[in-house]
């Protein structure tokens, strides 16, 4: 894992340094067709691998389930907050409404 983040920087480093030559533009014609026979490849490896094909349902329901959790927490969280600011005053001027009276 550390060795893919670590070709990840140093190609970001060397992308950064190597800006503007005009080659790039012909590698950048070839990223999406690189990244879809990476993901064939990683399909036929998945396909191949009898021990992940057997354990697919449970892995899918547990992914499912995650995915369900995550989403149901961020549409609580988003429930509270909006609850939290809807008891908040005004914020006075913010929409070119009168500054109120200063003083008492």
């Amino acid at each position: 894992m550390f060795i893919a983040i670590g070709l990840m920087l140093l190609g970001i480093l060397l992308g950064r340094l190597l800006r503007g030559r005009s080659w790039l533009g012909a590698l950048n014609r070839c990223i999406s067709p690189a990244i879809m026979l990476l993901l064939f490849f990683l399909g036929v490896a998945v396909g191949g691998n009898e021990e992940l094909m057997r354990n697919l349902p449970l892995l899918g329901g547990k992914a499912l389930l995650l995915s369900l959790a995550g989403v149901a927490g961020s549409l609580f969280c988003a429930a509270a907050i909006r609850r939290w600011f809807r008891d908040f005053p005004p914020v006075h001027g913010a929409e070119g409404s009168a500054q109120p009276p200063r003083g008492g």
